[in-house]
């Protein structure tokens, strides 16, 4: 983990919310694993307003041209700063952060459950799994067609996928996790990670308590130092059948066995 700088290459509007930036970072394309993330500075060099970081997930790395990028979606001061950076501006940020995931082992059928911004940091984990010649399916659902330009990322990782929308305007209409239930008997061999909304994983939770699947959620928090001093982001995870202790995502994290995580 290092504080580094890095010069954005593109910071690409996907629709009036959803951007893709790319920075190139030889540091975080050698070191960077998958399911870690980058805490960002949001604010000009001697600006203190906003006062912390924000994290993203790294969405995508490209080890031939040292360039990793990440998918971010508007929605305060934070991301709405990183929004107005252009090709040429720095771009101050720490990293690699989190524990990384290794791929390596497991099965060699892996399905994917992302939902909303949930799906950036799952993109990483299946283009790398794909390139061990794993079998990987992905199942992203949004609430309508607003992320609709990155299918166009996600079609050239040439592997199975589903969409759904909850209005119907993009691929199945409904729920990713009724499109889950409705087809586990076919992920029944596969090891499964999820990233989303909180009531998104409760559901994948209730639907997997009962069987063997791994489950893996990377978990989505308010993050302050992204190091682990300040227990910003500290998660109940279930200690023995009635007790719990409390983790870090920023350092323990962000990926956590699902079925350990207890949702308040």
């Amino acid at each position: 983990m290092k504080l580094l700088t890095g010069e954005i290459l593109s910071n690409e509007k996907y629709n009036d919310s959803l951007y893709k930036m790319e920075i190139f970072s030889p540091y975080i394309c050698k070191d960077a694993q998958a399911g870690q993330f980058i805490n960002v500075k949001c604010s000009h060099d001697g600006v203190l307003d906003p006062l912390l970081r924000r994290p993203f997930g790294i969405f995508n790395i490209e080890k031939k041209f040292n360039v990793f990028s990440m998918l971010y979606w508007v929605k305060g001061r934070g991301t709405k700063f990183i929004s107005g950076l252009k090709r040429g501006d720095m771009l101050d940020f720490v990293g690699p952060l989190g524990k990384g995931i290794d791929l390596s082992k497991g099965e060699n059928n892996i399905l994917l459950i992302g939902g909303g911004i949930g799906i950036a940091p799952l993109y990483l984990i299946a283009k790398l799994a794909s390139g061990m010649k794993k079998n990987v399916f992905f199942a992203a659902g949004f609430k309508d067609n607003s992320y609709l330009r990155w299918e166009k990322d996600l079609i050239e990782l040439k592997i199975n996928y589903a969409v759904l929308t909850e209005d119907g305007s993009w691929g199945e209409k409904g729920l990713v996790s009724d499109y889950v239930w409705n087809n586990i008997k076919l992920f029944k061999s596969f090891d499964i990670y999820c990233c989303g909304p909180r009531d998104m994983l409760k559901t994948l939770q209730n639907i997997y308590k009962d069987r063997n699947n791994k489950v893996t959620a990377l978990l989505e928090e308010r993050m302050a130092c992204g190091v682990g001093v300040c227990e910003g982001c500290a998660v109940k995870i279930r200690k023995g059948k009635k007790g719990f202790s409390y983790k870090k995502v920023c350092k323990d994290g962000p990926a956590f066995n699902l079925g350990e995580v207890i949702f308040d």
